[in-house]
């Protein structure tokens, strides 16, 4: 019996907001910098999730923006700017996350991406999140998932593993003994065979567990 279930992020529960550089530019806007919204919204849209996975906090997150794109800013102003990103969301969730979010079992997330821009996501308030910095490990670091187990107190036969990416998430956790589920949403990774279990959708994990 399947009693924790483990998510990859990126890819499987959602992606980047793209919305993101959007109000980050105009965030910029206000401040009247001298940025050509041409030149400065396309490049934020390039650098964002650089920036994003290597900050550690919101206020780290504005400087390294800042710092990308060239842009002097008072120390108020940077507050301002941090106090701001952490408001708005920088990834969005897929349609058919729901799917997870009402699933009876423990849940976690095993991401690459930074734990403090997930946690403010509401919907994945009964997710226990592990970033690299958490885990003391990232994937595919067999280790990362070793250290989710010893969190949640649980045992690789009684855990799976949903993740889109074989190098990252499935293979990793087969070697230990997790079922793993790969969500291939457009079928392209071909010649997947048991025990991973693929799926199209997170409508169809429900009846894997």
């Amino acid at each position: 019996m399947i009693r924790l279930v483990v998510f990859d992020f990126l890819g499987t529960l959602g992606d980047y907001d793209p919305a993101g550089p959007r109000r980050v530019f105009e965030r910029l806007k206000e401040f009247n910098l001298p940025v050509s919204e041409e030149k400065t919204a396309g490049r934020l849209a390039e650098v964002l999730p650089e920036c994003l996975s290597c900050a550690g906090d919101w206020p780290e997150f504005a400087d390294r923006i800042i710092q990308k794109l060239g842009i002097v800013l008072e120390a108020d102003r940077r507050e301002a700017l941090a106090a701001f990103l952490g408001k708005k969301p920088a990834y969005r969730l897929f349609g058919d996350a729901g799917e997870a979010t009402k699933l009876p079992q423990r849940k976690a997330i095993l991401t690459l991406s930074p734990k403090f821009a997930i946690a403010n996501i509401s919907e994945l308030r009964h997710f226990e999140i592990f970033s690299p910095d958490v885990a003391g490990a990232a994937k595919p670091d067999p280790a990362a998932f070793l250290a989710v187990l010893e969190k949640m107190k649980a045992d690789p036969e009684e855990t799976a593993m949903v993740g889109d990416s074989l190098e990252n998430d499935i293979l990793p956790a087969q070697s230990l003994g997790i079922k793993p589920i790969l969500l291939d949403r457009d079928d392209k990774i071909k010649g997947v065979k048991p025990p991973v279990v693929k799926i199209k959708s997170l409508k169809e994990l429900k009846k894997y567990l």
